[in-house]
């Protein structure tokens, strides 16, 4: 990697910015935090997945290698903005193993298209939806489980899954509605069809899905395991959050909530706490910090 390295501290020589923005951490957040202190610009970590979490699956020199370079990044950053509690604590206890004073919890803001008054719920009865990539640590079998044992009760509903047109899904019970990838306005339109959208991650730094249908006002059920399950209990929704170990429980609560409605003051906290506006004022905040000193 020492060509792209190079390549990337000549276009910061050439640019002089007073501070890099760094958007998670893979190979490119990596090299371009190695050019940033070789240059003595600060960087300012803003976290995205745990990558070392991600690669758990992976073979041990994987590992290895993923685990050494996020906690170089980590390292290289003289500010890091996680989206929760959960992330912050995860990247201490599996990266760093040492407590990191140098990061604050912001929450992930949801674009205006998701916090729109306007919005109108055309959700059908009994619809039930997941959305995102397939992968072991979204763990979408569990909403594949969650039909099935709602067909079991013979509670009738509709079922749909939108997600990465290359996925095998091979587990996927026929009865459940395959979508392509959507763009925000299409994504806008199908969660408001929804009753409830089901968000069941082993691990997830936030979960934006949930969060865009529930400034919508459409209910969700999301993981316990996730980021924005503390934005849902801080806002009195923490019945929208659930451990998906035990599928009868689940299916319960999915019952429970499905076309149900979300109360004007637990929605206008929801959106005052993730508005774009809000939340770009306190990473500007940590940039002028880190600039300053």
């Amino acid at each position: 990697y020492r060509e792209p390295i190079r390549l990337v501290r000549k276009i910061l020589q050439e640019n002089r910015p007073d501070v890099v923005l760094l958007s998670g951490t893979n190979h490119l957040p990596w090299i371009i935090s190695i050019a940033a202190k070789k240059e003595k610009i600060p960087v300012v970590l803003w976290y995205a997945g745990v990558l070392t979490k991600e690669s758990e699956h992976k073979s041990a020199r994987i590992r290895k290698m993923f685990l050494w370079l996020e906690k170089s990044i980590v390292n290289n950053a003289s500010k890091i903005i996680f989206p929760s509690d959960l992330c912050k604590k995860t990247v201490e206890e599996l990266v760093t193993k040492r407590r990191i004073k140098k990061g604050q919890v912001i929450p992930n803001p949801m674009a205006s298209i998701f916090t729109d008054p306007s919005a109108v719920d055309t959700s059908s009865d009994r619809t039930i939806a997941a959305v995102g990539r397939y992968s072991k640590i979204k763990d979408f079998d569990k909403f594949f489980a969650l039909h099935e044992e709602l067909q079991k009760r013979k509670w009738r509903h509709t079922a749909t899954f939108v997600t990465n047109a290359d996925a095998n899904l091979e587990n996927m019970p026929k009865a459940i509605t395959r979508l392509p990838g959507m763009k925000p306005e299409e994504l806008k339109d199908f969660y408001l069809k929804q009753g409830l959208v089901v968000c069941p991650s082993a691990f997830e730094t936030f979960g934006n899905v949930p969060m865009e249908a529930a400034c919508l006002g459409i209910p969700v059920l999301v993981s316990d395991k996730m980021g924005c399950a503390e934005i849902l209990k801080k806002v009195e929704l923490s019945n929208m959050v659930i451990s998906f170990d035990d599928i009868e429980k689940v299916a319960d609560r999915a019952v429970q909530l499905c076309d149900q409605t979300i109360l004007p003051k637990q929605l206008n906290e929801l959106k005052k706490l993730l508005d774009t506006n809000v939340v770009s004022e306190q990473i500007k905040d940590i940039i002028e910090e880190v600039v300053k000193k």
